[in-house]
């Protein structure tokens, strides 16, 4: 076996740049390589920070023998046609989500990974954020009984979005994107809930709404509502929303118990439990850095997949399963 795999971080914009490249840089069995992205006076400057060269031509960085992974940190229309390049080149491949714009393109990935024996990952990083795996240990240790239902909000800052995704961005062009931003960003929720309860969601109803907000020069933001059903029979309440300012941008869990207790997750370090005795019991965790939303475990997840010869906890199933699930929103507006 292998000592390291060789690693190309693609795209070095907020997450690329600031979650994959320094986790690359530190975990064990990782040899980051090199950066790749078009925009010179963003990836020089972090490449020069982490000694690593940097390429500005993707099929260059692709010839690279000592590259034998790449992260495709960039647009969902990107995606397709990138990962394929690098999986015909036969690369490992660690892929942003939603993987592909359309289902049929997903399959098509992941039927060409498996034929070159390569590793296909989709980043469904909720599965090893600290905070996620902490309420999921509580719930199977009897915490709150059986789970019966759940409630999850995530109000994105309209000014983020905005920034992000500015009017007549990729992200709100159907074809391009597969969905709106709440489509976009759904999908890793809805992923953490099948790993949490270790079943499926069985059933959904959406229910989107998209305003456009002036205070936010102009975008189109979104309050996107879903009943989910899950084959355990938890029922849920969802609310993905991109209309508040930034006082009010939240990530917020709850969960229900037959027990009658309840457990909340708050952002990324709080979690509270409301059990039999008069006072709630609460927990801060002390998280920092890329290990936060999980990211920096699943970095090393894939790079320890492709050293050990094993199919990955996360695979293209998981991805389509969720995209499934949240393309649905487009369908019911």
């Amino acid at each position: 076996m292998a000592d390291n795999v060789g690693v190309a971080v693609v795209g070095v914009g907020f997450v690329g740049g600031q979650a994959h490249v320094p986790a690359f840089k530190k975990i064990e069995g990782s040899n980051l390589i090199a950066l790749c992205d078009l925009a010179e006076d963003r990836v020089k400057p972090l490449a020069k920070k982490y000694d690593v060269p940097y390429y500005l031509d993707y099929n260059e960085l692709l010839e690279d023998e000592k590259v034998e992974a790449v992260v495709l940190s960039l647009p969902t229309p990107l995606h397709y046609n990138m990962a394929m390049q690098a999986i015909k080149k036969g690369k490992h491949v660690l892929c942003e989500m939603p993987v592909a714009a359309t289902i049929e393109q997903t399959k098509e990935l992941g039927k060409a990974a498996e034929e070159a024996g390569v590793v296909l990952m989709p980043n469904l990083n909720f599965r090893f954020a600290p905070i996620y795996v902490k309420i999921k240990e509580m719930i199977k240790a009897g915490t709150i009984g059986k789970p019966i239902a759940l409630h999850f909000r995530e109000f994105i800052p309209a000014s983020a979005l905005a920034e992000q995704w500015p009017p007549g961005s990729w992200a709100w062009n159907l074809e391009k994107s597969g969905g709106y931003p709440d489509f976009t960003l759904s999908v890793w929720s809805l992923d953490m809930f099948r790993w949490m309860f270790d079943c499926e969601i069985e059933s959904v109803a959406w229910k989107p709404s998209y305003p456009k907000l002036e205070e936010a020069g102009g975008i189109t933001g979104y309050n996107t509502m879903g009943v989910i059903k899950l084959s355990n029979g938890i029922v849920g309440n969802l609310h993905y929303g991109a209309t508040t300012n930034a006082a009010a941008a939240i990530s917020r869990l709850e969960v229900y118990g037959d027990n009658t207790n309840v457990l909340h997750a708050i952002n990324t370090d709080k979690i509270i439990l409301y059990g039999s005795e008069p006072e709630r019991q609460e927990w801060d965790l002390s998280v920092r850095g890329t290990r936060v939303w999980g990211h920096r475990q699943t970095d090393a997840h894939f790079v320890q997949s492709i050293l050990q010869g094993k199919t990955p906890d996360i695979t293209i199933d998981n991805a389509i399963k969720v995209q499934e699930i949240a393309g649905q929103i487009v369908g019911s507006e």
